[in-house]
C-alpha cells in the first residue's frame, strides 16, 4: 500500500507544483481546463506506473525511490504532451 501512495504522490506533485509556481508568480492566473487534462493523464499514468513499479521495480526501491520514479515518468509524460500539443 505504501508503494501505491508514494507513486500517486509523485505523480500528483509533478502535476500540481508547476501550476502553483505559476500561480505564485501571477496571482491573477485563471484556471484552464488544460490543467485538468494533465491531471487526468497523470492519474492514468499513476495507475499504470503503480502496477509496473509494484511488480517489476518495487522490490529494489524504497518509497522515496518510487516517489521519484513516478515523478520522473510524469515529467516525461508532460514533456511528450507539450511536444505534441504545439
Amino acid at each position: 500500500m505504501v508503494h501505491y501512495i508514494a507513486i500517486l504522490l509523485g505523480v500528483l506533485t509533478r502535476t500540481i507544483v508547476p501550476y502553483l509556481i505559476k500561480l505564485k508568480k501571477n496571482p491573477k492566473l485563471k484556471w484552464e481546463n488544460k490543467y485538468l487534462i494533465s491531471a487526468f493523464a497523470g492519474l492514468i499514468l499513476a495507475g499504470i506506473t503503480a502496477y509496473i513499479v509494484s511488480i517489476q521495480i518495487a522490490p529494489g526501491l524504497t518509497a522515496a525511490g518510487e516517489f521519484f520514479a513516478a515523478f520522473t515518468l510524469q515529467d516525461l509524460s508532460r514533456n511528450v504532451q507539450k511536444m505534441f500539443g504545439k
